[in-house]
């Protein structure tokens, strides 16, 4: 059990708002900011907060400046210098002022090769990066990086995990932000809601992606903070679902009752992309399980009962 004080960075986004819920249910001790208290891309304040929490026992590296969608296309100098701001800054911060603590830092399987298939942890910096997303991919590459190389000179002992597309309450659900999930969420909800006869669908429904509830993810990320020592692990279930399989578990979980439209001429990506969880079962023992039902109705349910505070929100101004 974890029994020391906790700081996160990136605390208030999406995961961070489920890693708090957690952590508040375990009465885990943890420090939480947001950027306008400190902003890491500004080395004197990423500083500032590390020297003042100096006795942390693990830090839970959240922070990223990222969102789905085209976002990447059209932002990719911003993600490559605010990113690279953040994960350096943090991790100089961690080696000055809290050498003693652990550290996870929470990664993205867009950073591994686009034309790979088995995606296991040792080709994680093979080949590659996904044209769509090459320069936030390259900075979750250079995160790794950083952590093995200050586990390497500094003999400090930080681990990376790489979880699929996450969902859940809290999430993004504007479209032109959104992950998958999220995006198609609040496509259905806006379409019983408004009472629209059609929802459009990207792709032929036969593209093959990995999902996870951010729970469940939550909960695997402090299990394996306890067990981890530098190292690098998959988290997730390890095999994938079609998104025509995904569309009608959350059209089921909507009670949507119009037509699906997939639209094999937009943007689809990549045809198949899971990671391989043998790591995360073999040696840790622990398994992921890939009914997404639960945590479908749970997020639906939210997004009905917000949704008029979701609806036109957006990410960033």
């Amino acid at each position: 059990m974890i029994n020391a004080k906790i700081l996160i960075t990136g605390g208030t986004g999406f995961v961070g708002k489920h890693l708090q819920e957690e952590l508040k249910e375990r009465q885990i001790p943890y420090l939480v900011f947001a950027k306008r208290d400190y902003d890491l891309t500004v080395k004197e304040q990423a500083e500032a907060v590390f020297s003042a929490n100096s006795q942390v026992g693990l830090i839970i590296h959240l922070a990223s400046f990222q969102a789905a969608g085209d976002f990447p296309a059209k932002h990719p100098a911003e993600q490559f210098h605010l990113n690279n701001l953040i994960h350096t800054n943090v991790l100089e911060a961690w080696r000055k002022f809290a050498p003693q603590a652990k550290m996870v830092a929470v990664g993205s399987s867009c950073g591994y090769p686009s034309r790979e298939t088995t995606l296991t942890e040792d080709k994680f910096l093979d080949g590659n990066i996904h044209g769509s997303v090459y320069s936030y991919a390259f900075t979750k590459r250079l995160l790794y990086t950083g952590v093995r190389a200050y586990n390497d000179q500094y003999g400090l002992n930080g681990s990376y995990l790489i979880p699929p597309t996450l969902f859940g309450e809290y999430d993004d659900f504007n479209v032109e932000t959104a992950h998958v999930c999220g995006a198609l969420i609040a496509k259905f909800v806006r379409a019983v809601r408004e009472d629209l006869p059609e929802v459009e669908i990207w792709g032929d429904g036969t593209q093959i992606r990995e999902f996870m509830y951010v729970k469940d993810f939550v909960r695997a990320l402090l299990y394996l903070a306890e067990k981890c020592n530098q190292d690098i692990v998959n988290v997730g279930p390890g095999e994938g679902v079609s998104i025509k399989d995904l569309s009608h578990l959350i059209r089921n979980a909507s009670g949507y009752n119009g037509r699906l439209f997939f639209n094999p001429d937009r943007y689809v990506g990549v045809k198949e992309k899971f990671l391989n969880a043998d790591r995360l079962q073999e040696k840790y023992n622990l398994k992921i399980s890939n009914d997404l039902s639960q945590g479908m109705e749970r997020t639906v349910s939210w997004a009905f009962q917000n949704f008029d505070g979701i609806k036109d929100k957006r990410k960033f101004a």
